[in-house]
């Protein structure tokens, strides 16, 4: 029979925080991984109490729990100053030759779906290189150029190229 939760979080929640430590994860980020931990195992007491090593199972998620901090925190630490650095080519508003108010459709895109335009259909870079002036993975990329092309009605989607168009879009397109 599982022994109750009071008694296995008392038996186990410092040796769980001492290892996290000695895995090098710094004390504030041991507790609050440890914590987390015990909280899901108390949600799911039913199944993990009935486990014959219950303590590992809260160890790994805890370690998973600081792994995944570690990950956010390094793309934050990463992302942020890259975005900062680099000026945003922002098109025109209005210069007299905006097409079906293509420029205005564009100045309402976010940030990154507007850069992904400017790269690769403005400065008709491809998506690799593209990828790579914006310092993020190709698919990421195409993933901010679908999500524009999605937010533009298909009249204006067309002017940016129809080959990767999927959907209610392309089909509006061909009519």
């Amino acid at each position: 029979m599982a022994r109750t939760f009071d008694d296995f979080f008392r038996d186990s929640y410092d040796l769980t925080v001492k290892g996290l430590e000695l895995d090098g994860t710094r004390i504030d980020d041991a507790h609050a991984a440890a914590q987390e931990a015990f909280v899901r195992a108390y949600a799911r007491w039913w199944r993990v109490g009935h486990y014959k090593e219950p303590a590992a199972w809260v160890r790994r998620v805890a370690v998973n729990i600081v792994r995944d901090q570690h990950r956010h925190r390094t793309v934050r630490e990463n992302t942020l100053p890259k975005l900062a650095a680099e000026p945003m080519t922002v098109p025109p508003v209005d210069d007299g030759d905006s097409v079906d108010g293509l420029d205005d459709a564009l100045a309402r895109l976010p940030p990154q779906q507007r850069k992904a335009v400017d790269l690769y259909c403005g400065a008709g870079f491809s998506t690799d290189e593209a990828a790579t002036r914006m310092g993020i993975l190709p698919g990421a990329f195409r993933f901010h150029l679908s999500r524009a092309r999605r937010s533009l009605n298909p009249r204006m989607a067309e002017k940016l190229g129809r080959q990767e168009m999927t959907g209610t879009a392309s089909q509006e397109v061909a009519r």
